[in-house]
């Protein structure tokens, strides 16, 4: 999406804000290119137009007067209000209702109200140019413009007109609206018989501005003097004859009666839902006297004029905007850590029937792993050392002395100048409760660094392990079986994410034997991708072995694309579950990838639909822009930032530290440049550093969306590094050289395990 669509974006959410506030409720505000306001008061939805300014006195009026009728006009009464002439008077008489209402509620708008009217006073929004305001204009109008300008206008109000007006400042409900509009509406055509009488009738301004001029009048030749139109007027005139055969000598109750039973169609549909007309419009507030297609004889003509001025107001090059839900995430489709283990040892016994020897392969595999777990023990239990070092240092931070009321015989000599002779208490605060998830990619891009990638995880899980920090950590793929459940509920109205398999590979809940399999299992796994997708001509004893001779990996565990935000939606469940059931305080974050995730597919469920693929799907195509309703939260759909505000939800949400890892198959100039910042001088300054700091310590921390920390890894040289007194490079054998290699390589072991040297900082 443009800069220009995100920074609208950016304005109309300040805007919902705003409106919600009106509303005093958390209602769902949805802007979008409409020619006007709508709301469903079922969902409790307000979706109001994308107007070119939005900003001013002008659009907070706009917006303050569609949450009025939020709060206050009763929907399914108003949308079952099918006469067109009707509609226009109660569409009058209920704004004043409503706008007093507001006003009354938030006096700071009243401002707004006053600005607004008269800036669009000034464009002859109202069509007022050339008029009387006392002469030229019915009761309705005077109204109208009566409490559009908070009564202040130069209106010159006979008897008449103030006892109407007495009657409107009386409206306490829509009921109320309701009965007063058709009253009047009655009295108007009753007067509008009495003036036809007059024998200078259709030379009157105001049987003009009305139309009210006899059929006869409306032939080609009107058209010169502006009192035709170009479009056909039958229906209009049929209107006004049938107006001028005695419909104004009607009395009242036969006007309430025949109005009432005129509310069909849409008064007959789900009152709860947002309707729409013929045209495929929205049913709206603001539609007034052109709600129908009939065109109504007696009308307002200012509401009129306003309706159809307002367009101008309208964004012509505003983007659509396609809402629709977030999914459910069906947490009964993770596959649980003792299933991945049955799915693992199925793919061995599978395979006994071909050439994998298991008694051969486990052997060795046990082996391996056992030797990477020696080489790796005294570093996780030095980092195991410096995490229980800066925890203790900032609980201490935070500790407070208190006088214990007993005298400190060493400070009793200072009693003399010295109040404080008593001995204190220090007390240092319980160290908070902390808790991990990890997020590991399994896509097929991971393949070149997975192994070394799973060698840092496992350095991860065993540091959790060490001390008692409850974890879980899950990979996520596009692979999937037939008889994998579906990873969403989709209901009507959701965004329709695809199916994935999400696998809980490890858990502080496994057994010391669960765990220790679980770690084989993953070792496997990381060196058999890595071997079997790395262009080496490395053929070694151990390459072969774990090329040729190994179980592999079953189907729907294999690597596939990248499903990374359909896995955080997991998260933004499993994250609040997870850290209720074990109380966690400090609740740590982290992902583990080498780039984006998937395009999202315009795809919302709709049981109506048929699509090519399945049932009750509704495709949106590239038009507009896509945003997700996570409850009360919009979340734009942007293929670059769908992940970031993903992350920023778990973050705000469950109060995370978020730690992202980004494991660069190999360095290249794009990938550090693309996270400088500036012109071009800055950039390749901020560049050089970064690539100096890479070079040094393999990783570099950089600022990221969504993200609390964000480190870039050079994957190629994340292998662990382990020290042999036997290979170190001396001279002369002496104790200082001993000493000073033993020292270079400590170091370089502990560089070399950037991950969990990085974690450590972060969490501690």
């Amino acid at each position: 999406m443009m800069k220009k669509d995100t920074n609208t974006m950016i304005n109309l959410e300040v805007k919902s804000n705003l409106a919600k506030l009106l509303a005093t409720e958390n209602i769902t505000i949805q802007h979008n290119k409409v020619s006007t306001a709508s709301f469903d008061v079922k969902n409790r939805v307000l979706t109001l137009p994308i107007f070119e300014e939005q900003k001013g006195d002008v659009y907070d009026m706009l917006i303050a007067h569609e949450c009025s009728h939020a709060l206050w006009t009763p929907w399914e009464q108003w949308d079952g209000i099918d006469n067109a002439e009707l509609r226009s008077y109660v569409n009058v008489l209920e704004d004043t209702r409503i706008d007093k209402l507001i006003q009354a509620k938030y006096p700071g708008v009243v401002k707004n109200y006053e600005n607004g009217f008269d800036i669009l006073e000034r464009k002859n929004f109202f069509g007022l140019k050339g008029k009387d305001i006392n002469k030229d204009l019915m009761i309705i109008d005077k109204i109208n413009l009566r409490s559009k300008s908070l009564n202040r206008l130069g209106f010159d109000f006979n008897d008449q007109d103030n006892e109407w007006l007495s009657k409107v400042d009386q409206l306490v409900t829509f009921d109320d609206v309701l009965a007063l509009a058709k009253e009047m509406l009655a009295w108007q055509k009753d007067q509008v018989e009495q003036m036809k009488k007059l024998p200078n009738f259709d030379d009157l301004e105001i049987a003009q501005n009305y139309d009210l001029a006899d059929e006869d009048d409306f032939d080609d030749e009107d058209g010169e003097n502006g009192q035709g139109n170009d479009h056909d007027d039958a229906d209009e005139k049929n209107d006004f004859n049938n107006l001028g055969d005695g419909q104004g000598e009607k009395d009242s109750e036969e006007e309430k009666e025949e109005d009432e039973n005129s509310t069909n169609g849409k008064g007959n549909q789900n009152s709860g839902d947002k309707i729409e007309d013929d045209d495929g419009e929205p049913t709206s507030f603001g539609k007034g006297a052109d709600g129908s297609k009939e065109q109504p004889t007696l009308k307002s003509i200012t509401d009129d004029a306003f309706n159809n001025a307002k367009q101008e107001l309208l964004d012509k090059k505003a983007s659509t905007y396609h809402y629709a839900n977030m999914p459910e995430a069906n947490l009964d489709s993770i596959i649980s850590y003792k299933e991945y283990f049955k799915i693992m040892q199925n793919q061995r016994g599978h395979l006994k029937n071909y050439s994998y020897n298991d008694n051969k392969y486990m052997p060795f595999l046990k082996e391996q792993y056992k030797k990477f777990e020696n080489d790796n023990k005294k570093t996780v239990m030095y980092l195991v050392k410096e995490f229980e070092m800066k925890k203790s240092a900032t609980a201490y931070k935070r500790a407070s002395q208190d006088k214990t009321g007993v005298i400190d015989p060493l400070k009793l000599k200072d009693y003399q100048f010295s109040d404080d002779i008593f001995k204190r208490l220090t007390i240092v605060p319980d160290g908070k409760n902390h808790g991990m998830i990890m997020l590991l990619d399994w896509s097929g891009s991971m393949a070149d660094t997975l192994g070394n990638t799973v060698d840092q995880l496992l350095n991860l899980v065993q540091f959790c392990k060490k001390v008692n920090i409850p974890f879980e950590v899950y990979f996520f793929t596009s692979e999937r079986s037939e008889k994998t459940k579906k990873s969403f509920n989709h209901k009507d109205g959701d965004w329709i994410f695809e199916n994935f398999n999400l696998v809980n590979c490890f858990s502080h809940r496994m057994t010391k034997q669960e765990f220790h399999l679980a770690s084989m299992y993953m070792f496997h796994l990381g060196k058999y991708f890595s071997h079997n997708y790395t262009y080496t001509k490395n053929w070694n004893e151990t390459a072969q072995m774990y090329r040729y001779d190994s179980f592999g990996c079953p189907n729907s565990l294999y690597l596939g694309n990248t499903p990374l935000n359909e896995a955080l939606i997991f998260m933004d469940k499993v994250i609040p579950l997870f850290r209720k059931k074990y109380n966690i305080e400090k609740m740590t974050f982290i992902t583990l990838t080498d780039g984006g995730a998937n395009s999202m597919r315009g795809y919302i469920k709709d049981s109506g639909q048929t699509d090519v693929y399945e049932d009750g799907r509704r495709y949106i195509g590239y038009d507009g822009t896509k945003v997700i309703m996570h409850g009360k939260k919009k979340i734009v759909m942007q293929h670059d930032s769908l992940t970031d505000k993903l992350l920023k939800l778990i973050k705000v949400k469950n109060q995370t530290n978020n730690i992202g890892f980004y494991i660069l198959k190999r360095v290249k100039r794009w990938d550090i440049e693309n996270y400088c910042e500036g012109n071009w001088s800055e950039r390749e300054k901020q560049y050089l550093t970064l690539r100096k700091e890479m070079t040094k310590n393999k990783a570099i921390a950089i600022n990221k969306n969504g993200y609390s920390k964000y480190f870039l890894l050079d994957g190629k040289k994340m292998n662990v590094e382990n020290f042999d007194l036997n290979d170190a490079e001396v001279k002369k054998g002496t104790a200082s050289e001993f000493k000073r290699a033993f020292g270079k390589a400590m170091q370089s072991r502990l560089v070399s395990r950037v991950v969990l040297n990085k974690f450590i900082k972060e969490v501690a």
